[in-house]
């Protein structure tokens, strides 16, 4: 910065004022006999410098300040005659020598006599000669005026080169300065202060250069010419003065910023304990006083087959940095039944340094979930599990999607149904595992994303195979879905399922002394629980026959998705289809269930075969008629290079055929 300004700057000044009657018209006397009687005005204006003004006449004035504002006084009078002074006429200007041209003026107030005061501020006058005028006319029109020289000193010339204004600095700071004593040598000083201490400068090599370096509160020892400072932090003063012979005093300021500390990372996702998975958006907004040095943000993430990958995040505005990163690049995670190790709690670290290399590092933990849901259209029966007086109980076994009793009722594998049956399934969304897991981390089951596909040109397949591993992983993708009823072999019916709301309870009416003999299967070994001793069957969920049991898994999360509506009273676990009213025709037909997770992984069922007979009525899943021929396969497999399917075999994930335990949230 360079600044010539001064704070006490003398102004030399030459007296030149004189007084005289400046005005161009001839006095005129009095009128006498046989005149009109009225007396003229006249007189001779006279001004007189009061201040500024030189001890004796003709003499140096003494100093004034620049860059300030100038006290002007000065009488001004009317001599010999009547006239009498226009009070807004008393004027100041100040002119360059030998110019016309005002640079500065004010006007000269009445002090109640014959004073006249006021201030003329001489702004950011350069060094030179310059003449102050006070001028000042009478009511007649004559003008007096008086003038003075003034010579103004605008101090030493003071530049400082660091620190730079408004930057920041951290841990040491090196104050480079040149400092010229102009026109009036020898200089005084410069001197320095930091934060109020005193700095100590050293001349330079070059001429007029002064430099010294300064630390904040550092640790001892320090290195040899670094001088210590209290620690500081924050918005800094640097006061720089000097003067020169005449005593004029030059003073320059900076301000700069001590930063200390690293940039500030916040609103980083993923969040801490976040549950995620597929391709993943890492960001973070990152900002720094000192400006966040754009190449240092990144983000760390830990695995067992990479130990570390380093993500460089992409500055996008506003403080925002992010990348993509795919969780699939973790140690994979395959789903049951392989038992290969899966990445669950990964570390991600947010790195970032600012321009004067302070660093910031934040890390945790978040969840990974790179499983899909399972749905199952034909899960194994279960039993519930509650905690009674003599220790757990378990109810008698139940079909988690049907009472298997009525026409109508929920078939399983192979039935024959009527033209209108109950369409449910057991959907439940899965997590990466690990020994010693307590709670597996689910991202849950995406609502949008769970749909029941039915197909009655069984020709084809409706679930297929599209990466050849032998699992069966979409539904035929060329197959078109629709909501309508499907007019085109090619159309495949879709059917948006909802979540039932777990209620209800497991039947724990053992009366019997043996279960078995009521149809119940003994209670398994080694499943820790003993018979119920309820005195009563539980309350249907409806007005009609159906499960007394809405089961739910994970803290009260739906494990039963059926066709809308739900409700209460009639549809307490869903609607019905109607094959009729969907112009799925009579015969064979495939239904499979497409769900997914949150996450975005994505899963099918494995098919169920229904025989339709419209008109049938019988008992629930009768066996189809010798003409039926045995049911479809269903399943197939997709190429996607030459986008062409073929029925064929593929595994799809299920509810393990094992008696299945359910503890409904809170109860064991």
């Amino acid at each position: 910065m360079n600044d010539r300004r001064g704070l006490s700057a003398i102004a030399l000044l030459t007296l030149v004022a004189c007084s005289s009657s400046q005005s161009q018209n001839p006095y005129l006397p009095p009128t006498g006999a046989g005149g009109n009687g009225i007396v003229m005005p006249s007189g001779t204006v006279t001004v007189t410098l009061v201040s500024p003004s030189s001890p004796l006449d003709g003499g140096v004035a003494g100093p004034l300040a620049t860059n300030s504002d100038v006290p002007v006084s000065a009488t001004v009078d009317i001599a010999g005659g009547t006239d009498f002074i226009d009070p807004n006429s008393v004027k100041v200007a100040l002119t360059a020598t030998g110019s016309t041209v005002a640079v500065a003026n004010g006007q000269l107030i009445s002090t109640g006599s014959d004073l006249f005061t006021g201030t003329l501020s001489l702004g950011k006058l350069s060094a030179g000669s310059y003449t102050l005028t006070v001028t000042a006319a009478s009511s007649g029109g004559a003008v007096g005026h008086a003038t003075i020289g003034i010579t103004v000193d605008d101090g030493p010339i003071v530049t400082v080169l660091s620190p730079a204004q408004g930057q920041s600095y951290n841990g040491t700071l090196t104050i480079e300065l040149t400092a010229d004593p102009g026109a009036y040598p020898p200089l005084t000083g410069p001197t320095v202060t930091v934060g109020g201490t005193a700095v100590t400068l050293t001349p330079d090599v070059a001429p007029n250069s002064y430099r010294a370096t300064v630390a904040f509160g550092p640790p001892t020892p320090l290195p040899a010419g670094v001088q210590a400072l209290p620690a500081l932090a924050g918005v800094q003063l640097l006061d720089v003065k000097a003067s020169n012979a005449n005593g004029v005093t030059t003073d320059v300021q900076v301000t700069f910023n001590i930063d200390d500390t690293g940039p500030t990372i916040a609103s980083t996702t993923p969040t801490p304990g976040q549950i995620v998975g597929g391709v993943l958006q890492i960001s973070a907004k990152v900002t720094d006083v000192s400006g966040v040095l754009d190449s240092s943000v990144i983000a760390i993430i830990g695995d067992e087959n990479t130990p570390l990958f380093e993500l460089p995040l992409t500055a996008n505005g506003g403080g925002i940095y992010s990348t993509l990163f795919d969780t699939g690049n973790l140690t994979a995670c395959k789903a049951p039944p392989a038992t290969s190790l899966c990445i669950v709690f990964p570390t991600i670290s947010f790195r970032a340094s600012d321009t004067v290399g302070n660093q910031t590092v934040i890390g945790y933990g978040f969840a990974v979930d790179n499983v899909a849901p399972v749905a199952d259209l034909d899960p194994p029966e279960m039993r519930a599990m509650r905690l009674g007086i003599a220790g757990y109980e378990c109810s008698l076994q139940f079909d988690p999607l049907s009472v298997n009793k009525e026409s109508g009722d929920m078939p399983d594998d192979g039935c024959m149904v009527p033209q209108v049956f109950d369409l449910r399934a057991r959907v439940e969304d899965d997590g990466n595992r690990a020994a010693g897991l307590k709670v597996v981390p689910i991202s849950t089951v995406d609502p949008d994303n769970t749909s029941v596909y039915i197909l009655d040109d069984t020709s084809q397949p409706l679930v297929v195979d599209s990466d050849g591993d032998g699992n069966c992983d979409e539904i035929n993708p060329l197959l078109v879905p629709t909501t309508d009823p499907p007019t085109a072999n090619n159309q495949v019916l879709k059917i948006r399922l909802a979540g039932v709301p777990p209620a209800g309870s497991g039947d724990y009416d053992f009366q019997s002394t043996n279960p078995a003999a009521a149809g119940d299967p003994p209670l398994p070994a080694g499943i820790g629980c003993i018979a119920g001793t309820a005195a009563a069957p539980p309350p249907v969920l409806c007005s009609f026959e159906q499960p007394t049991i809405a089961i739910g898994y994970s803290a009260g999360l739906p494990a039963i998705w059926s066709v809308e509506p739900i409700d209460s009273t009639f549809h307490c676990l869903g609607n019905q289809f109607d094959a009729l009213a969907n112009n799925i025709n009579e015969g064979w037909a495939c239904i499979a269930v497409a769900t997914a997770d949150l996450a975005g992984n994505k899963s099918v069922s494995a098919p169920m075969r229904v025989y339709i007979e419209y008109s049938d009525a019988g008992a629930w899943c009768a066996t189809p008629p010798s003409s039926a021929g045995p049911p479809p396969t269903c399943t197939g497999t997709f190429d996607p290079a030459s986008k062409t399917a073929a029925v064929g075999a593929c595994q799809a994930r299920n509810f393990a055929d094992d008696p299945t335990i359910y503890c409904a949230p809170g109860a064991c």
